[in-house]
């Protein structure tokens, strides 16, 4: 009869002359042999089957044995380590690593800490934090452990004077950062992190939905203050691959972490257009990108991860790479939209940019008020989800808004339910534009009436250059400081206007109810009715180019904790969600705004380029240094409910 014990384990501890078993938390296994004795160290004693009936009699049978105990179905983890433990580094190791970069090592402490009673507290910077900081985006992206949407924030912004410093805890942040200002800081960081079997983090500005960025016990390499310029460069001939035409045109190399309002004045002094965010803050080279990232000029161009002409990364061995259609062309793939902190460190990013042009602006604000008009309003609110198809073949695009049953009136007119929606186009005259609206600007007029409740308001703008259209565009800076329950999903063609009954039916759910309103963003990118933009193999979500609309869809929550907002999550999840994916089904989202704990997110946020980017991740990163939430790799890791982060062996 097979024995489990502790001793039987001990027995080929002493067999094979393994470590410790402190070791298997401490280290990754370095042999055969051993990566089946941390197995077996790191999971209950009582469902140890150590002991053969047979005791091995040489090193080749107990090898045999072994080999036997892998292909057992019983899952085993391995460690990354955490301050509790005795391995972690000591403070002497700390500082010889901090020596090594410059004394550019930081303790991390809490966004809001000096709002709590204790050695940090400071009523002046509490003010200011409370008053604006910790809902401005800017300063977030310049604070170590600042983060736009801190989800399960374990040091909120207090709701008494007196709270003890007891009750601001890091949580899900990580314990130290790196304040990277040169490349050599993150390869040194990434290789004490692989050394010591640390979980590294990578954020740029903390613009991140899915809490990416964030960390328990981690090691940060923090971005922020990585910049090394950035130019614009005259025409030049680069390859494009197998997959893609050579580009002739302009282009601009960012060599650091610059947000787009960094790149954005420079570019219009240039007289081109960068593929850049709808809003200021993100990162250029970070999340946006290694994403997808939409832009208003998606329509025409394309997504960001399309732009992208070549790229230097830093792997997880520390060594710095160069990434382009001929140079590592599976990274350069994997790069460009197949998703953030998991391939490695982006470090430069060399995109395309294009000749300005002339931008006319449809503004529409349709809104009733009160419950009597939901109804009515959703009628409206159908015809114009079943026009998007339309408007994108004639060339129009635009970032939207819309909710009912909102129990706070909004706009001027204080509407229930109401949609406010931009719609532009490029290279138009205001003429040739206006001929092109003109049939949908009827439509959207003829629910103006006082019998159904509806009011509409139509104004039009026309702008010499992109630059000035998106210098005085609003929504161009993110309301940061909370969360919210969030969803989202592309609609494609046939789900807009293929069976309006059975959209109207949808209407009636996406609507929300009375107390519980569901708001959403449309990103109105159009990429469907396009033909040719996606001339490059990127690794951008595949839905993108088979839908004509980005629904984003929330709930708003009462605090930052999951817990306290089972209700709205639920709601979203369970009632929402399940009619966007009959819908639309088989499309996917966006994995940038999306819910951060969707169980589908490997087929929602990659689509079918999963299986390839699984291998890329491999092939770079196969001890699974990088890791974060839904990114490629993220399956063979486990976080625990205390924040430890284990692998499944």
């Amino acid at each position: 009869m097979i024995r489990s014990t502790h001793g039987d384990f001990e027995w080929y501890h002493r067999k094979f002359n393994h470590e410790d078993t402190s070791k298997c938390l401490c280290g990754r296994p370095k042999t055969p042999e051993h990566l089946v004795f941390c197995k077996r160290a790191t999971t209950h004693f009582k469902k140890w089957p150590l002991r053969p009936i047979v005791p091995p009699r040489t090193r080749q049978e107990g090898l045999a044995y072994l080999a036997q105990l892998i292909d057992q179905p019983q899952e085993f983890e391995t460690f990354v380590k955490t301050p509790s433990q005795a391995c972690w580094p000591t403070a002497d190791e700390w500082s010889q690593f901090n020596q090594t970069i410059s004394g550019k090592l930081i303790k991390t402490a809490p966004v809001m800490l000096p709002c709590y009673v204790g050695p940090s507290y400071d009523a002046e910077q509490c003010a200011q934090l409370n008053d604006t900081l910790f809902y401005d985006p800017k300063f977030e992206a310049q604070h170590p452990v600042g983060y736009d949407y801190p989800l399960n924030e374990t040091c909120p912004p207090p709701t008494v004077t007196d709270a003890p410093a007891s009750e601001c805890q890091l949580g899900n942040s990580p314990v130290y950062a790196i304040n990277a200002t040169m490349e050599a800081d993150i390869q040194n960081g990434i290789r004490f992190a692989k050394e010591k079997n640390l979980r590294v983090v990578i954020k740029s500005s903390g613009h991140d939905f899915v809490q990416r960025s964030k960390g328990f016990y981690g090691l940060s390499i923090w971005l922020y203050h990585f910049r090394g310029g950035f130019t614009f460069n005259e025409p030049v001939s680069i390859s494009g691959g197998r997959h893609a035409q050579t580009w002739n045109g302009t282009s601009l190399t960012i060599n650091g972490a610059y947000a787009w309002s960094d790149i954005y004045p420079n570019a219009w002094e240039k007289g081109v257009i960068v593929v850049g965010g709808n809003q200021n803050g993100p990162c250029s080279t970070g999340g946006w990108t290694q994403g997808g990232g939409h832009s208003p000029v998606t329509r025409n161009f394309g997504m960001g991860g399309d732009q992208v002409l070549s790229a230097k990364v830093i792997l997880a061995s520390g060594e710095l790479v160069e990434a382009s259609p001929d140079i590592n062309p599976d990274l350069f793939f994997a790069i460009r939209g197949g998703g953030p902190g998991t391939y490695g460190v982006v470090t430069q990013l060399t995109v395309k940019t294009y000749p300005n042009r002339n931008v006319n602006l449809f503004y529409i604000v349709l809104g009733a008020q009160g419950t009597e008009t939901v109804s009515k309003f959703l009628d409206a609110m159908t015809g114009v989800y079943s026009s998007f198809p339309s408007l994108s073949q004639k060339g129009f695009a635009g970032y939207g808004y819309w909710v009912a049953n909102s129990a706070n009136g909004l706009h001027e007119h204080k509407f229930t339910n109401v949609w406010y929606q931009a719609f532009t186009i490029t290279g138009k005259t205001a003429e040739q534009s206006q001929k092109l609206f003109q049939s949908f600007e009827d439509k959207v007029l003829s629910y103006n009436s006082t019998q159904l409740g509806i009011q509409v308001n139509i104004t039009k703008s026309s702008y010499v250059d992109y630059g000035k259209y998106f210098a005085n565009k609003t929504g161009t800076n993110a309301g940061v400081g909370g969360i919210s329950a969030l969803s989202s999903r592309f609609l494609d063609t046939n789900a807009l206007s293929g069976d309006k009954k059975r959209l109207r039916a949808a209407m009636d759910v996406m609507g929300g109810e009375p107390g519980k309103p569901v708001y959403h963003t449309l990103v109105h990118h159009g990429l469907e009715t396009t033909h040719g933009l996606q001339i490059n193999d990127s690794a951008v979500q595949p839905g993108w180019y088979r839908s004509v609309v980005l629904d984003i869809f929330e709930r708003d929550v009462v605090d930052f904790s999951y817990i306290n907002n089972i209700e709205p999550f639920t709601y979203i999840r369970s009632k929402v969600e399940p009619v966007y994916r009959i819908l639309s089904p088989s499309v996917g989202t966006y994995m940038n705004e999306a819910d951060w704990g969707n169980v589908q997110w490997k087929e929602d946020f990659y689509g079918v380029h999963f299986d390839r980017l699984s291998m890329v991740k491999q092939k770079y990163d196969p001890d699974g240094v990088f890791y974060c939430i839904t990114c490629v790799g993220s399956e063979n890791w486990v976080v625990k409910e205390d924040g430890t982060l284990c692998k499944s062996i």
